[in-house]
């Protein structure tokens, strides 16, 4: 049994959790090539944190080097599986011209099939009519994540445009009051939910319409355009905007029924995470303020996030980890912060790092994996981000796998 232990401070977690990085447990303990549990992520993270220690960096190195191993590492899938986990770790690891660019032109035909498939599915889904499937166009499994990665890839190549295209279509008018990006099925789940039999709205960033949203954004930004982009940001953004639960913040789904039958939103239980809830949601329509100048849409994002820091008992955050834990929400907010100059959220920062830091300990003490999207290699770097501010670039920044820029 683990005695508990004092919480460290930010720098003291920081430490602590590189430290562990050097040799990687999964929530298994079997090497995966994954980058939310596997080798990829533990690569891109000990990278990250190991700064100019050419030791740590060869160990990332080794950790790539097995990721490459693992069984599924050519596969395809989403942006957290298989060939597409491997490339993004090893173009953001790459720190010279040229690094590791046997293995990309490797990896990025099995991506642009990846993304192909996926933008197939979600057309047929579209032309179908029965609700999407959250993994043909999410963050984590679809092609949302996917886009992201291949603006990091090859930003004017046709396979990005076509991914991008794709991820456009859903916007469009429906013929109906409900929008053609409902999901039939539970969230995560498949089948039916009992409270939403019918369907939903997903409002999570990580496997909603927050995630399309954020990265056409993102594109946008960048000066990577397809036809019908701009209408399809400021259709997903303005809906987005409308839907606020009458206490503030964002619900995590809306079901088809009240939808179709216009119902007002009720303060549903909510979250205050990356993948679900108001900061996830509001770092989205944030990404869509910037890429076409609102300041309606950054100053409703920014207030939306300040008021739900403003009360903790309302989180329902689990652990450290930057999926639904609070290295996500610091890291969200930090961006966030620095974007826009609020000091609403700066003020936010040191409490929030404290925080991490002490959810960081008790994982250590519990020899939590070593993960990058729900363990502690994800909190690492939030803090390592918090500890060591610097601005990001399309190319070296970690947290485009959360698309949060």
């Amino acid at each position: 049994m683990h005695q508990k232990q004092a919480a460290l401070t930010p720098a003291e977690a920081l430490r602590a959790a590189t430290a562990r990085l050097v040799h990687p447990l999964g929530p298994e303990g079997v090497p995966t090539p994954g980058l939310g549990t596997g080798l990829s992520g533990a690569a891109l993270a000990l990278a990250v944190l190991a700064g100019p220690d050419q030791e740590l960096r060869r160990v990332a190195h080794g950790h790539l080097a097995a990721a490459v191993r693992a069984p599924g590492a050519m596969g395809g899938g989403g942006l957290y599986s298989g060939a597409a986990a491997v490339a993004f770790a090893a173009r953001l690891m790459a720190r010279a011209p040229g690094e590791y660019g046997g293995l990309l032109a490797a990896l990025l035909p099995k991506v642009r099939e990846s993304a192909a498939g996926r933008a197939a599915a979600l057309r047929a889904d579209l032309a179908a009519g029965a609700g999407l499937r959250a993994h043909t166009f999410d963050a984590v499994s679809g092609l949302a994540g996917l886009a992201r990665l291949l603006l990091v890839l090859e930003p004017d190549g046709p396979a990005t445009a076509g991914a991008l295209s794709a991820l456009v279509e859903p916007a469009a008018p429906g013929s109906g009051p409900l929008p053609r990006w409902w999901t039939a099925g539970a969230p995560g789940l498949p089948g039916a939910d009992p409270d939403e039999p019918r369907g939903h709205l997903n409002l999570g960033l990580a496997h909603g319409v927050p995630g399309p949203l954020a990265v056409l954004s993102v594109a946008r930004a960048r000066g990577v355009l397809v036809p019908g982009q701009d209408e399809a940001i400021e259709s997903l953004a303005d809906w987005l905007a409308a839907h606020r639960r009458p206490a503030g913040g964002w619900p995590m789904t809306v079901p088809v029924e009240d939808a179709e039958r216009g119902r007002p939103l009720t303060d549903t239980p909510t979250r205050a995470a990356w993948c679900y809830g108001t900061p996830g949601t509001s770092r989205a329509l944030f990404l869509a303020g910037q890429a076409l100048d609102r300041d309606d849409w950054r100053r409703t994002a920014v207030t939306e996030l300040a008021d739900a820091l403003a009360d903790p008992t309302g989180w329902h955050l689990e652990g450290p980890g930057l999926c639904h834990g609070t290295g996500g929400l610091l890291r969200i907010v930090q961006r966030t912060a620095e974007e826009s100059g609020s000091a609403a959220l700066a003020a936010h920062l040191p409490a929030l790092a404290t925080a991490t830091a002490r959810d960081l300990t008790t994982a250590l003490t519990a020899d939590a994996p070593t993960t990058l999207l729900e363990g502690t290699a994800g909190a690492a770097l939030a803090l390592h981000a918090h500890l060591h501010p610097q601005a990001p670039t399309p190319e070296t920044t970690w947290d485009a796998c959360l698309l949060l820029g």
